[in-house]
């Protein structure tokens, strides 16, 4: 390349980083004069608002049913401001998410032949499942994942270190429910009437991952980590989900092994830190209430697992009936969600039906893989990227398809990042920019 191709070249090459950077300043400006309806409060409720606050309302509230379709009321109203304010021009969207939309439309045609056609009782009533599946799933999922670009990493930490704090807070208010019959030793479970142990030992676990990604950041995100990350273990340990010690585990370590070069050196060596701090703190109290929960997993003794299988042996057969198109969106023999989201994809749309999905799913997976292995996502990506691959893991044993908000918005918002930024970034002559 001749000199002066170099000079036009670099010249043209900062009269696009400076558009860039103006764009992204200005959305910078814009966004931080509106934090608590930001996209990245948004994306914080989205994925731990609910359960963050079960305890407060749980503290107050603990038998009727106003205190949680306010809290679900409130972090709706809050998505969509957070949607209407971010300039449209600041929205992205993505041919990737189409999958996607395309199985939402079988689903929710299944759920509606299901329900009015077929008289088909679904555990919660027909307004609690659409209420759930198109305000937190579908429509978080896809208005969230619009706003990719807009979700600040400032923003963003302060949303959820601000709603760690609450729901801290509201298991403490909850104090003497939680350790009246609980302890290491013992096989009670913490709960409450308003958030399961699997609810809980999902959300704790959740703000751990969080915690985990963003120590070292900084002096002050490590310090919150190093403070809230012991609190936060202690109570995934005592709601003893073997849910949540897998799924978060399997996340976790699949981070891990994702991470190029010396960052995965020093992952693997923060963790070894981590585990001997525990080790040290507490003896070997918490590894044993661990592995006692996970060795109790068992077909023949183990009521739980027997009835997990039971439930996925009818919906495997449910799907044989009916294999092309499917036909009920719960396992008849129990009337229940089979606890395996792929499974009941398959015994509500078929095997055609499910085809979005699984393409929906190639394409999370293919996206996660490029945001932890890029290193160059903003917090939010990796955030989205970490928990995706949580949910796929828990949702082979947990949860339903209409009832899995978290698994709908980190899969959309990890698709919209790693698609959505390659568009971005090949327009602005694939130089390398990081929008915070």
């Amino acid at each position: 390349m001749t000199q002066r191709a170099n000079i036009l070249y670099k010249a043209s090459a900062d009269f696009a980083r400076g558009g860039i950077d103006r764009r992204f300043q200005r959305l910078r400006n814009y966004v931080d004069r509106h934090i608590l309806f930001s996209p990245a409060t948004a994306f914080a409720l989205a994925i731990c608002g609910f359960y963050a606050f079960s305890g407060i309302v749980n503290r107050f509230d603990p038998e009727g049913s106003l205190g949680s379709i306010l809290v679900r009321a409130a972090i709706a109203l809050i998505t969509l401001t957070s949607f209407l304010l971010v300039p449209s021009k600041f929205r992205s969207s993505t041919p990737a998410l189409l999958p996607i939309k395309i199985f939402f439309i079988f689903y929710i045609c299944r759920l509606a032949e299901n329900i009015y056609l077929s008289s088909i009782n679904i555990s919660g009533g027909p307004g609690m499942v659409f209420s759930i599946f198109l305000v937190t799933g579908v429509g978080a999922a896809l208005l969230i994942s619009s706003m990719d670009k807009a979700i600040k990493n400032v923003d963003l930490t302060f949303a959820m270190n601000a709603l760690c704090v609450v729901f801290i807070i509201g298991l403490y208010l909850n104090r003497d429910l939680l350790l009246e019959a609980n302890s290491l030793s013992s096989n009670s479970r913490m709960s409450l009437d308003k958030i399961n142990p699997i609810a809980m030992g999902h959300t704790a676990f959740g703000f751990l991952i969080y915690f985990a990604l963003i120590i070292g950041k900084t002096k002050r995100l490590t310090i919150q980590a190093l403070i809230f990350g012991p609190i936060l273990l202690f109570i995934v340990v005592l709601a003893k989900s073997r849910g949540a010690y897998i799924a978060g585990a399997g996340a976790m370590l699949t981070y891990i092994l994702l991470l190029k070069g010396s960052k995965r050196v020093f992952a693997v060596f923060g963790a070894f830190v981590i585990a001997l701090v525990i080790l040290v703190s507490s003896g070997v109290e918490l590894v044993d209430v661990v592995i006692a929960r996970l060795q109790q997993i068992d077909l023949d003794t183990d009521q739980s697992t027997t009835m997990r299988s039971l439930l996925y042996a009818g919906a495997w057969n449910q799907f044989l009936e009916n294999p092309l198109f499917g036909r009920y969106v719960v396992e008849m023999r129990f009337n229940f969600y089979p606890h395996n989201i792929y499974l009941e994809s398959l015994m509500a749309v078929g095997a055609l039906g499910s085809l979005p999905l699984a393409a929906h799913i190639v394409l999370a997976l293919r996206s996660t893989v490029g945001i932890i292995r890029s290193g160059k996502f903003p917090l939010a990506a990796v955030l989205s990227a970490v928990l995706f691959i949580r949910e796929a893991i828990a949702g082979l044993a947990s949860g339903s398809l209409w009832g899995n908000s978290l698994f709908w918005v980190t899969s959309a918002l990890t698709i919209s990042f790693w698609y959505g930024y390659q568009g971005f970034l090949a327009k602005a002559r694939n130089l390398e920019i990081r929008a915070y």
